[in-house]
């Protein structure tokens, strides 16, 4: 019996449009590390993109999971990557997961998908010495301020509404919402340091949650918020 890699590996030796898109991630990859943002410095602890990709698709679990979220909530440059990739997948519609149904080289060309989501990010996002179409050189930025998300935070009675501190000369803020998976459940823009959860954004008590907010603080530049958790405490029984 041929075990699922060796059948994913046939497929995409014999594939014209897999081999296509295999190709292209195995030469984008070579440019990625050098054009990872210069202005957060990358260490041997920070996520690899196969695991930014796993946590926007909600693929990681448990202790891998946990490993995630602890890095997340002291790395800058990784928790932007993760937002950045899941704000690039929510307004593209790259579609992450796909149906254990599907044959193995469809479920093959998740990954791809996630990938190439990734890539998009890092390989168009600006860096700090990167020159501008005008020919103007912009200044690198060493310490911006980040914004710093107020409530909710821990554990509270409720949580419809999203609050954090504002920062000098920003003129607007990408407030996403994660659940215990790493999917996103809400995200906005908005120039306000307030955002209030829809209606159909339920919240379920005793899961926990984590939230981040960028804020943008010159042009294509943004400064991030530590990944924040919190959960809705149950209401008491009567």
């Amino acid at each position: 019996m041929i075990d699922a890699d060796s059948a994913i590996a046939v497929h995409v030796a014999t594939c014209p449009e897999c081999l296509e898109q295999l190709t292209w991630i195995r030469e984008a990859t070579g440019e990625l590390r050098a054009a990872a943002p210069s202005r957060w410095a990358e260490t041997p602890q920070c996520l690899s993109e196969a695991a930014v990709a796993a946590f926007v698709d909600g693929q990681s679990a448990g202790a891998a999971r946990e490993a995630t979220v602890a890095h997340l909530a002291g790395c800058a440059r990784c928790r932007a990557m993760v937002a950045s990739v899941a704000r690039l997948a929510a307004a593209e519609g790259v579609a992450l997961e796909a149906p254990a149904a599907q044959p193995l080289w469809r479920r093959w060309q998740v990954p791809v998908a996630a990938a190439a989501a990734l890539l998009l990010v890092v390989l168009t996002w600006p860096r700090g010495n990167d020159q501008i179409g005008t020919g103007h050189r912009a200044p690198t930025i060493t310490a911006a301020a980040a914004p710093v998300p107020l409530a909710p935070v821990a554990a509270v009675a409720e949580a419809r509404v999203l609050r954090w501190s504002a920062v000098p000369g920003a003129d607007r803020y990408h407030v996403t919402l994660f659940d215990a998976g790493g999917r996103v459940r809400y995200e906005s823009q908005l120039a306000d340091t307030v955002a209030t959860l829809p209606d159909s954004i339920a919240l379920v008590p005793g899961q926990p949650y984590l939230w981040s907010v960028e804020a943008r603080i010159g042009w294509d530049r943004w400064t991030t918020s530590p990944l924040t958790a919190f959960s809705v405490v149950p209401a008491p029984r009567r």
